[in-house]
């Protein structure tokens, strides 16, 4: 992979770079504002970290515009080195459910030279999303446009065409387009719900287009969320002058990713240590090992106290094999070397994104290395004692259940061949079905072949919900699961639905309210949860716990309600009676859910102490 450039999105990710880790306190500075006293990954670790940034029009709030302007441009906002590339897009996927971008191509050309990109992305409505046939063709017309304007304008940066499609022949034919209309500079997006099949498919079609016109400067991909991919990009450069991509993953995996979340440059995936709350003893103890005045022994004894406290047994393993291989001691990067073994503590912003910037710094050398890039998560190989104690009480209600009730969210992965699902719409001139029910019957007829149980429609992360499910039925229990689909309110799992694009996620609190009333949530839900249910299990993330309204109250007043929720949902509730486990993200809520499934088909699995 040599010879790949390595992108960085800006979504502020930044940290006190006079950061009191023992006292856990922010610098002066950088309380007067972080934008200007904070410190970002180049500022740490060099301009040889990465080798450019993207900056999304659309991620730009207009306070952080004026910031950005008044100090001369995106360049001098961000303190970037000279030598890294400064790329400008529009951020389609923040804008995709819009039947049109929110701007006018002369806008983004004028947004271009104010923000100072070295290169700009022409504006681009990803196809996967409504029309696809018009939006591609919009996205071919807005760059025909802005190469005009580029052409007999005064502008500093170059001027990328982004190209768009459904299947691979669609990015070829529209590449070729662009590249009679002139363009030597290429980004190829739309690519976050794409398979690696479709993705490499592609790759070796641009490849083989490239490889008779040497002229091509540039081609950079958009959205890299996935390592396999990587590799592939680099057939293309022996054709292309330069091969880029942009990707926050390996920065994000520090605290998104529940194991593996520091990475080492031979392959090693290590588990960064959860200390949460007033737990100073154990930071304490951390420090005092890393300083070789506390043995192993004595701080895995001061982990497995506090983890078995807080419920977190399983961790423990992960933790050891951290502790005992010292990976943060013989990274060369300068924050493993300036912090020490505060980077592979999971606590707040300052450590997490500090330890997200080591990954990048990781990534980085192995894609200048030429090696594969994969990353094995490390963990000591025996068992903990512990993990699993005595049946408890929650464990036991699930047990004796005879009637379950399980609430749960649509997903965004639906079990269809999107592509034929796209074809079919396109030949009717139809959008993908989204908030629009007012049209479903015009779709049930045009999809009919592509309709489905709920149950089997939705993919991802319903998994783990028909894996409980069945491991109830399993035990003879009666189980009764329903969804808060975006499209339609609340369905059961048999009721059999379209292929859609939806979702609750985003949306502010208001505009859930609106749509839960528009669509009888509340009251319908309030009628299920009223029936004689021995188990009601609630797992969902924050908007559509927020859509559930009232009924929601009514359940944490329920002592036989089971709620897997994000703590700000419950934050102002007083005399809870359900049983909650606090589930920020979906990493969190599938181990929970999990767990439940877990404790039906196995003895002396302890579910209590998962609990708030």
């Amino acid at each position: 992979m040599k010879g790949l450039k390595l992108i960085l999105p800006d979504w502020d990710d930044i940290v006190d770079a006079n950061y009191d880790f023992v006292n856990e306190k922010h610098s002066e500075g950088y309380l007067k504002g972080r934008y200007m006293h904070g410190a970002r990954i180049w500022d740490l670790l060099g301009d040889e970290v990465i080798d450019g940034v993207l900056i999304s029009i659309s991620a730009i709030k207009r306070d952080k515009m004026k910031k950005i302007l008044g100090a001369g441009g995106a360049r001098n906002f961000l303190r970037l080195p000279g030598k890294m590339q400064l790329i400008g897009d529009c951020g389609a996927w923040q804008y995709r459910d819009k039947d049109a971008p929110p701007y006018r191509v002369d806008e983004v050309m004028d947004y271009y030279s104010r923000l100072g990109v070295d290169y700009g992305v022409t504006l681009d409505h990803i196809p996967f999303f409504g029309n696809p046939q018009e939006r591609m063709e919009l996205t071919f017309r807005n760059a025909v446009e802005m190469y005009k304007l580029w052409r007999s304008g005064n502008y500093k940066f170059t001027l990328m065409a982004s190209v768009q499609g459904i299947e691979v022949d669609h990015y070829v034919k529209f590449m070729d387009k662009l590249y009679n209309v002139g363009y030597r500079h290429f980004a190829i997006g739309g690519l976050a719900k794409r398979n690696t099949g479709f993705i490499k498919a592609l790759v070796s079609a641009l490849t083989e287009y490239v490889r008779g016109r040497s002229d091509v400067e540039k081609v950079h991909f958009l959205g890299v969320t996935r390592l396999s991919i990587i590799p592939m990009l680099s057939e293309l450069l022996n054709h292309v002058n330069e091969v880029s991509f942009d990707s926050s993953a390996m920065l994000r995996m520090a605290w998104t990713r529940e194991v593996g979340n520091y990475l080492t440059t031979n392959g090693k995936a290590y588990t960064a240590i959860r200390v949460i709350g007033d737990n100073h003893d154990v930071l304490n103890a951390l420090r005092l090992y890393d300083k070789g005045a506390l043995s192993l022994e004595e701080v895995i004894a001061t982990l497995r106290n506090y983890l078995t406290k807080v419920g977190q047994v399983h961790y423990l393993p992960y933790y050891e094999a951290l502790l005992r291989d010292t990976p943060w001691k013989k990274c060369s990067c300068a924050i493993c070397r300036t912090v020490g073994i505060d980077v592979v503590i999971f606590r707040g912003n300052d450590r997490n994104r500090r330890r997200g910037f080591h990954n990048v710094y990781v990534f980085k050398r192995l894609l200048e290395s030429g090696k594969d890039i994969r990353f094995i998560n490390v963990k000591v190989n025996h068992s903990i004692n512990g993990d699993e104690v005595a049946s408890d009480e929650l464990t036991t209600l699930l047990k004796k259940a005879s009637r379950v009730l399980i609430i749960t969210n649509c997903t965004d992965e639906k079990n269809v061949d999107w592509n034929d699902v796209l074809n079919l719409l396109r030949s009717r001139g139809l959008k993908v079905p989204s908030f629009d029910i007012e049209l479903e019957d015009t779709y049930r007829e045009v999809l009919r072949q592509f309709m489905k149980p709920a149950s089997e429609m939705y993919g991802g992360s319903f998994r783990a919900i028909r894996n409980l499910a069945k491991a109830f039925r399993r035990l003879g229990k009666q189980v009764d699961v329903y969804v808060i689909s975006a499209r339609y309110g609340l369905i059961s799992e048999r009721e059999v639905i379209l292929p859609y694009n939806a979702t609750l996620k985003g949306l502010d609190i208001d505009a859930i309210r609106n749509w839960s009333k528009r669509l009888g949530l509340e009251k319908r839900l309030m009628e299920l949860v009223g029936k004689p249910y021995d188990v009601i299990i609630i797992a969902l993330p924050r908007e559509y716990a927020i859509a559930m309204g009232y009924a929601l109250r009514r359940l944490l007043n329920m002592d036989n309600a089971i709620l897997i929720l994000p703590k700000f949902i419950i934050e102002d509730v007083k005399d809870i009676k359900a049983k909650v486990m606090l589930a920020g993200g979906l990493t969190a809520r599938l181990k929970y859910i999990k767990r439940l499934t877990k404790a039906l088909s196995s003895t002396g699995v302890t579910l209590d102490k998962w609990l708030l």
